[in-house]
């Protein structure tokens, strides 16, 4: 009798046990899906970000291109404005040599005749 109290308290524990396994099996499982979507989640997460950061990367590179464009144009413009200036300061400089030539001769020449009047 006390052989069969104790069988059935084992099948009792034993039926405990695996229930409790069977629990513990079915919440473990579960966590693992869930862990599971996260993992998914986080992959299509850092797919499109690293989609975004080529995308960004490509824009900032063509805005570099375009901006040394624009410097390389501006640049070339100032090289002309400069030449243009510079022709036309040298310009100025020989007329004036040229107008002082002139007075020169002029001043000479008003020296000889009051000179030759007196």
């Amino acid at each position: 009798e006390s052989m069969r109290e104790n069988l059935k308290h084992m099948e009792t524990k034993l039926t405990d046990a695996e229930s409790q396994s069977a629990a513990l099996k079915a919440e473990m499982e579960r966590h693992i899906d869930g862990l599971k979507t996260e993992l998914e989640a986080s992959q299509a997460k850092s797919i499109d970000l690293e989609s975004s950061l080529v995308a960004e990367r490509e824009a900032s590179a063509a805005k570099y291109s375009e901006l040394e464009a624009e410097k390389t144009s501006i640049e070339a413009e100032l090289q002309d404005r400069i030449e243009s200036h510079n022709a036309e300061v040298e310009s100025i400089r020989e007329n004036l040599t040229h107008m002082q030539t002139k007075l020169t001769d002029a001043e000479s020449q008003s020296a000889a005749l009051k000179a030759e009047m007196e």
